[in-house]
């Protein structure tokens, strides 16, 4: 059973690991936006610290990173007595107490999540937020070379919504009660953002989310995710099945994706991008976002796949 103070378990963590300095994490600006196009918000954060994080292929062939035991940064060897995950805090954290879901045995970040894993990171989420009613966090895994991941270590995150920002998945499932996709009803998708993904809501009351229903949510998403894989096959062959999941208390979304950076400007994208939380390297970058919010929309478009809402299954091959 995972701790009912893990919330505190992490700060308290985090602060002696940047007193420590065992946390590369600074963070120089921040601001939100609005795309008045789309509708989509921001949250756009330069981060220069991120530049010193490997990305996907630096690691040596061999090299196991999360494998390694880091006291400094461990939060629970053991995060709910399962033995099957322990919680870490990320040495390249995006935000404060920015932490990792490290599977304690090796398995591989292409692999789909088990519904074992995926119920251990909703009940941390909800045991998180309910520590604190003035916060709300958002777990992700990124999957495949495309999706921002940088480790073959398998992993999740696990990091706190900006205070006075929602992703715009709350907009899509707000008022809408849980449903399982079917021929007759799709999941959820927000027609104004040029990216496909696919939303389902999820009960309200968390005692009703079980392994099973989180199991079928995700891996329904997860059929019609990897189906863009099939259909650009011809097009570009040497595309790898890659994707994001984004998760909080209320709601799962997955986004495939075809790129890790867009074309247009330097900026790459992992799960986070996909629920407007921008993390940006470079000055340059940040500035050309601020002045023209627009421009996201369309590096998200770049990195991901069209959008397909109101278009039935059938015309997309599922």
């Amino acid at each position: 059973m995972i701790p009912a103070t893990v919330s505190q378990l992490v700060a308290d963590k985090f602060q002696q690991a940047q007193a420590s300095e065992s946390v590369v994490f600074k963070k120089l600006d921040a601001k939100n936006v609005k795309d008045p196009k789309s509708g989509m918000r921001y949250s756009v954060s330069l981060v220069p610290s991120l530049s010193e994080k490997p990305e996907f292929g630096q690691t040596a062939e061999g090299d196991d990173p999360l494998a390694n035991s880091e006291p400094e940064l461990t939060v629970l060897e053991d995060l709910d007595g399962s033995g099957d995950l322990k919680l870490v805090l990320n040495k390249y954290p995006v935000t404060e107490n920015h932490s990792l879901l490290i599977t304690n045995k090796f398995k591989n970040q292409l692999d789909a999540l088990s519904p074992e894993e995926l119920t251990t990171a909703y009940r941390l989420v909800c045991k998180m937020d309910n520590e604190d009613e003035n916060k709300r966090h958002l777990v992700i895994y990124n999957s495949g070379p495309a999706s921002g991941s940088s480790q073959f270590h398998k992993h999740l995150q696990l990091v706190e919504i900006p205070r006075n920002f929602s992703p715009f998945q709350d907009v899509l499932t707000n008022g809408k009660d849980h449903f399982l996709p079917n021929l007759k009803q799709e999941p959820l998708q927000d027609g104004k953002v040029s990216f496909a993904h696919f939303v389902l809501p999820l009960p309200e009351d968390a005692d009703e989310v079980n392994e099973d229903l989180l199991a079928m949510c995700y891996f329904s998403l997860l059929q019609r995710t990897l189906t863009f894989f099939q259909d650009w096959l011809n097009e570009t062959p040497d595309l790898v099945k890659s994707y994001n999941l984004l998760m909080t208390k209320n709601w799962i979304c997955l986004v495939p994706r075809s790129a890790i950076k867009a074309k247009t400007l330097n900026v790459g994208f992992n799960a986070l991008g996909y629920a407007g939380i921008l993390l940006i390297k470079d000055q340059e970058s940040f500035d050309k976002v601020i002045e023209n919010p627009a421009v996201v929309n369309e590096l998200l478009g770049e990195c991901g796949f069209p959008n397909t809402e109101g278009v039935k299954p059938n015309e997309y091959n599922y």
